[in-house]
């Protein structure tokens, strides 16, 4: 629990930290920056968090990521990124939209699936 308070803490007085979430060119144009590894740790956390809600409300899994497995920066960087490149044309058509936490989302479904 003191993780995410002090993930929260950094986030919001963090230098780096962006007020508006990137749609898909920002993050592009500023993934190898690592400008938004605040962002993608805030996403990810958060989607850990509905996952654990909507499982114990719905006993509904989306993803099955292991529990004990911390993913980097780079890695969660690295699966946004795949997930980009895999459906190039409509991240391409939605580029002014704020969809990094749905490509996010995407990969951990395609990486992390429940069997």
């Amino acid at each position: 629990m003191f993780k995410y308070f002090f993930l929260t803490i950094a986030i919001m007085f963090s230098p780096t930290c962006h007020s508006d979430s990137p749609n898909v060119k920002d993050y592009q144009n500023n993934e190898a920056s690592g400008a938004y590894d605040l962002y993608l740790y805030g996403l990810e956390s958060g989607l850990e968090w509905a996952q654990e809600y909507t499982f114990a409300k719905h006993s509904i899994e989306f993803f099955c990521k292991p529990n004990d497995l911390i993913l980097s920066a780079a890695k969660i960087r690295s699966l946004v990124n795949k997930e980009i490149e895999d459906n190039i044309s409509f991240y391409t058509k939605y580029n002014d939209a704020p969809l990094i936490g749905l490509a996010l989302r995407n990969a951990y479904i395609s990486n992390f699936p429940c069997n």
